[in-house]
């Protein structure tokens, strides 16, 4: 495989950042081609207008994978994709298929909020979140989320970052935080219907200390 490259997005970089979004969640494989690209986009442009931070695994032009992360004492918003993604969420009341779409997202938005409460009633605080992380199917096993996710850790350090969290479920890789030693802190089940179907999920908090993360990086 060719040299592995870690740098900041470009804007170029979009259309290939939702693709492996809508990869990641399996849109396709339930809704059509053109809601698909919509939802994935909606997710994309939500994680992406609050980064403080973003590292893009470039190899020979394809990203491989990426992080995204947000230093919560100083958050900001990316006002343009911000609106972007309104047009997009406006957009999807226009039929059946994006209704349920819309469903689906405000269903996670609650499920987050309800583990970040359990969080905060078992008494954590935290300073960074990272906010999304994905590794494309075409590039998975080389060693690019952990590049990436060191990256990420790297840079909590450097802001003197020492508490943070990530929210992740079962359709994703959560074995990568376990492995990494990480404490899945709360749970809670989510329930949606897409393309027909009636779909659950298990949605997790994972927490932990950056200087442990960068302990673990080391030895690594």
């Amino acid at each position: 495989m060719s040299q592995t490259v870690l740098r900041s997005m470009r804007a170029e970089d979009l259309p290939q950042i939702e693709r492996i979004v809508g990869l990641t969640w399996n849109y396709e494989d339930r809704v059509g081609a053109d809601m698909a690209a919509r939802f994935a986009a909606i997710d994309a442009l939500n994680c992406l207008s609050r980064r403080t931070f973003m590292r893009v695994a470039d190899i020979d032009g394809d990203i491989a994978g990426f992080i995204v992360a947000n230093d919560l004492r100083e958050p900001r918003r990316d006002w343009p994709m911000l609106a972007r993604r309104t047009a997009l969420l406006l957009r999807l009341a226009l039929s059946r298929e994006g209704r349920d779409g819309l469903r689906m997202f405000a269903g996670y938005e609650r499920t987050d909020a309800m583990l970040r409460r359990d969080a905060d009633q078992a008494g954590r605080r935290y300073e960074g979140e990272v906010v999304l992380f994905i590794v494309s199917p075409d590039f998975k096993g080389h060693g690019v989320g952990r590049r990436l996710f060191g990256a990420a850790m790297e840079y909590f350090q450097g802001r003197g970052i020492e508490e943070f969290f990530l929210y992740t479920d079962t359709s994703c890789d959560f074995g990568f935080y376990e492995h990494r030693g990480m404490t899945r802190r709360c749970e809670r089940d989510v329930e949606f219907a897409l393309g027909g179907r009636s779909e659950s999920l298990s949605m997790y908090l994972y927490d932990d200390v950056t200087s442990r993360q960068i302990a673990y990086q080391a030895k690594a």
